[in-house]
């Protein structure tokens, strides 16, 4: 999963099942309750009015080296958020309460696998540090931590490329243990970052572009072997850039043929179908006639990312023009709609240099009224979309976050400087305004207040600032 520093890991698109398992093991409630001196707010960044500077709490991960997305994710509700931090005997994932700071729960020391010839030589390039994805959909959430990396039974034996998972449940208090874990052969023909990870509903799909997708499950279970799915009666290969598991089964693109980027059809294995869940003035299927192969027609429509329990897909309208969408990732259900084209969001294991479109995943309100995707924002109520960024001589806007009351925050270039502009957008209306240039915006958004993740004084720190009244 190519993953950037503004990623709230979720990454994605997602929400999984899995087998319960463990709560307590050793620690208390009254333990984890106490107050959160350890994390006390000593760094001053200038927020967004909505969020208030002198009141939140921090984390500084001296042990993270520059460059690496910030490992951490939040809840579904937005209101607990988890994050890693790293003791000597290996990662530990800590959950808090996202307005208090309050500690619920911490989990005992996980070994990532150790870091590959390829990661050595750019620490830069490559995915280095373990990341947390959200796992949801089921009667309990989980969070996942996994990593990529080279890994041996024992000493015997000799090490092999994998991706190693650890399951831990949302609401478990107090010393966790995993509910499951599993490791993964992941090897790839030209190497780390030919593999692609897609949280979802049923755990975590891995798929090296050079052998069959892997489902790791809440409870360990490894479900491997999976290279096709029925997509609307008729077999089709998985879509190794788009494939996202869903509470039914495995969601997918058809296969790309001719009709452009937003063609092939999407569905779920054996369940609904992109040709019935189609956009107003959208035809189920494009039809066209080629010079050298004659007529050709395919389905219409493509997913390119997801995020929670949403897919973002593109079409072409009747009249050849793309628009964005948003449908519900169990049902297809249509949510909301954008005159504009979007583009997708990478999975796969490098890490970005800049916030932009293409690296920036799609993010959600904690109450799921709003979603932004690279410069389109969707008031999922109304069932209406902005597009923000474009016209004559519009700089364009790369919006990262959103909060319960529609305002979404982004970047756009500022004037004679490599810097970026903070700009804040309204999902009701699709305006956009440019914040004071010395504002930190949020990279994700909690129930009652805002994550900032900066880099500052040879450390990386979590800030999470309470939202003003």
């Amino acid at each position: 999963m190519r993953i950037g520093k503004n990623v709230t890991a979720a990454l994605l698109a997602g929400a999984l099942i899995g087998t319960v398992s463990g709560c307590s093991s050793g620690g208390s409630k009254d333990d984890a309750a106490k107050k959160p001196t350890d994390v006390a707010l000593k760094s001053k960044i200038t927020p967004p009015a909505a969020f208030a500077s002198e009141k939140g709490w921090e984390v500084r991960a001296d042990w993270m080296p520059e460059g690496q997305p910030y490992p951490y994710a939040l809840s579904a509700k937005g209101d607990t958020l988890a994050y890693l931090d790293k003791s000597e005997q290996g990662y530990v994932l800590k959950v808090r309460e996202a307005v208090s700071g309050r500690l619920l729960s911490t989990s005992k020391p996980w070994k990532a696998p150790e870091p590959t010839e390829e990661q050595t030589e750019d620490p830069d390039g490559l995915l280095t540090v373990p990341r947390v994805s959200l796992i949801t959909g089921g009667e309990r959430e989980y969070f996942a931590v996994w990593a990529y990396g080279k890994k041996s039974k024992d000493q015997l034996h000799s090490a092999k490329e994998v991706i190693s998972a650890a399951f831990y449940p949302a609401d478990a208090s107090g010393d966790i243990a995993p509910s499951g874990t599993a490791d993964v052969e992941a090897s790839a023909e030209d190497g780390a970052t030919d593999v692609n990870v897609f949280p979802g509903a049923r755990g975590l799909l891995v798929i090296p572009r050079s052998e069959d997708a892997v489902l790791l499950s809440p409870d360990g279970k490894v479900t491997q072997g999976i290279s096709q799915v029925k997509l609307d009666g008729k077999p089709s290969d998985l879509d190794i850039n788009s494939a996202f598991p869903g509470p039914d089964g495995l969601v997918t693109n058809g296969k790309l043929e001719q009709g452009g980027s937003d063609s092939g059809g999407f569905g779920v294995d054996g369940g609904w179908h992109s040709a019935t869940v189609t956009p107003p003035g959208v035809d189920a299927v494009r039809k066209g006639e080629s010079a050298s192969t004659g007529p050709w027609e395919t389905p219409n429509g493509r997913i390119n990312s997801a995020t929670g329990n949403y897919l973002i897909a593109g079409w072409y309208t009747t009249s050849d023009n793309p628009i964005s969408a948003v449908h519900d990732l169990a049902t297809g259900k249509l949510r909301a709609t954008a005159p504009c084209g979007n583009i997708g969001t990478p999975y796969d294991l490098r890490t970005p240099k800049r916030p932009d479109r293409y690296e920036t995943p799609a993010g959600l309100s904690p109450n799921g009224d709003y979603l932004v995707k690279g410069g389109s924002v969707f008031d999922l109520k109304t069932g209406k979309g902005h597009c923000v960024g474009e016209g004559k001589d519009a700089k364009e806007i790369t919006l990262v976050s959103v909060g319960d009351d529609g305002t979404a925050y982004g970047l756009t270039e500022r004037e004679g400087t490599e810097g970026n502009m903070p700009v804040s957008v309204s999902a009701k209306t699709g305006a956009a305004k440019p914040l004071p240039v010395a504002t930190t915006t949020p990279d994700a958004v909690a129930k009652g207040a805002g994550v900032f993740i900066t880099y500052a004084s040879q450390y990386i720190r979590l800030i999470v600032l309470n939202a003003r009244n």
